[in-house]
């Protein structure tokens, strides 16, 4: 373990893109909590302020835009001048994904939100146009955020309105926020891999906002944050340069609970995932360092106060000390969902597989049980999930179909898959148009 007792400091971050809105947009949220880090300008150094909340949205900092009602048809304008707030250049795809209920669910792309109120039996496409969007974060059925490199937008009732908030600079990559004012994010660096567009695998920061993503300030961590999380304004959990730390002061001080660095430089350097669950513990995964033929290095973990514990590890790599026995659900890292403190899925997939497959697992116990449930259905590569319960969940991927014949052409098709019976059966709830190449 290592402590890091780092100096308190953050930074105003100020607005780089517009306010303006087109489509159905909701409102932006009020002020007030805390985000345990203190505050300097971007813009020229001042004297470091005490750690502790801050109530108000400070001097220079860009408004929130105005948000208009209606029928998706349009985007956000950007144009950024931040590092890193240009449009994604991979193949458009679902990659977020979240559910908070059995029956209220969100899904974002880098054209579209979708949303459903009866457990993704039907979806409504709430906006469209260039959004860029790779994360989504809602706390309740109203108050939520959609994130990308080119966007950053808020709704206080449940996607009916979206607000075009001013993005920060550095451009957000991902957001987490634990009540309608106060949220944290990890934003700028560098994607070496060009996969998950939302962890920065270098160079990342973590911002703090206290006024529902306004105005937001940076929090000291270690360094190359690349996913964060709080379970409350003391309580929160870090991935940075592939391992994970913890914080019970607000993010004055993180202990190190995993090791094995991220091997900077090496081409291939370690991203560490975490996700809350409630009663103060998350569940992480790392993927890396280094790569092999049809596999990836990961290693799956859950955490608590007292610690970290392995559960599984691709076992073509051999993890340092006593590795976990248990293998992971598949070779190739894909997404997982915390369910709760006791148990989460982890969805991986089989690129050397034929078409490809999505194998997972139920993490039970804390991860102490680890359940194989085959694999997810009709959908070749995952890229994003969310769970409600062991029994009910939701996958987003791609279903790919190769030609019978060399004559023959390549198709995709985006899709959102679910379960309700633990994965014994699954549907698919929504599908896009199919593209070749």
């Amino acid at each position: 373990m290592r402590l890091l007792a780092l100096a308190a400091l953050s930074v105003v971050v100020a607005g780089c893109g517009t306010g303006t809105v087109s489509a159905a947009g909701g409102q932006g949220t009020s002020a007030a909590a805390s985000a345990a880090a203190a505050a300097t300008s971007t813009e020229a150094p001042s004297t470091a302020a005490p750690a502790g909340p801050t109530g108000s949205a400070p001097a220079g900092s860009a408004p929130a835009g105005a948000s208009v009602p209606g029928a998706a048809a349009g985007a956000p304008a950007h144009g950024s001048s931040c590092a890193g707030a240009q449009a994604p250049s991979y193949p458009p795809g679902i990659d977020g994904l979240q559910f908070v209920s059995p029956s209220r669910g969100w899904a974002v792309s880098q054209n579209a939100i979708l949303a459903t109120a009866d457990g993704g039996a039907h979806w409504t496409r709430q906006l469209s146009g260039k959004l860029n969007l790779t994360s989504v974060d809602f706390i309740s059925g109203q108050d939520g955020w959609a994130v990308g490199t080119t966007s950053l937008l808020a709704t206080t009732d449940g996607g009916a309105r979206w607000t075009a908030l001013a993005e920060p600079c550095p451009v957000l990559r991902s957001v987490h926020f634990i009540s309608p004012e106060t949220g944290f994010a990890v934003a700028g660096g560098q994607n070496v891999g060009g996969a998950d567009p939302e962890i920065p695998v270098l160079g990342g920061v973590v911002l703090a906002t206290a006024d529902g993503g306004r105005t937001w300030h940076t929090m000291a961590t270690p360094a190359n944050a690349q996913t964060v999380c709080f379970s409350d304004p003391r309580h929160g959990w870090l991935g940075a340069d592939g391992l994970l730390y913890r914080t019970s002061d607000g993010g004055t001080h993180w202990t190190a609970l995993t090791s094995m660095a991220g091997a900077l430089g090496s081409g291939y350097p370690a991203e560490m995932s975490v996700e809350c669950a409630n009663d103060g513990s998350a569940w992480a995964l790392r993927v890396g360092p280094g790569a092999a033929m049809s596999q990836s290095p990961h290693v799956g973990f859950h955490a608590d106060q007292s610690g970290a514990t392995a559960i599984f590890a691709e076992q073509y790599f051999q993890t340092p000390g006593a590795g976990p026995a248990a293998k992971s659900p598949g070779s190739d890292a894909g997404p997982f969902s915390a369910i709760d403190s006791a148990t989460a899925a982890f969805i991986d997939w089989c690129s050397a597989c034929g078409y490809g497959t999505a194998p997972w697992d139920i993490a039970a116990a804390a991860g102490a049980k680890l359940a194989t449930e085959g694999n997810v259905g009709a959908i070749t590569y995952p890229q994003a999930a969310s769970f409600v319960s062991a029994a009910a969940g939701w996958v987003a991927g791609r279903e790919t179909v190769y030609p019978a014949s060399a004559k023959g052409t390549t198709k995709s098709q985006e899709r959102i898959v679910a379960t309700t019976d633990g994965g014994r059966t699954w549907h698919v709830q929504y599908a896009g148009p199919w593209t070749t190449g």
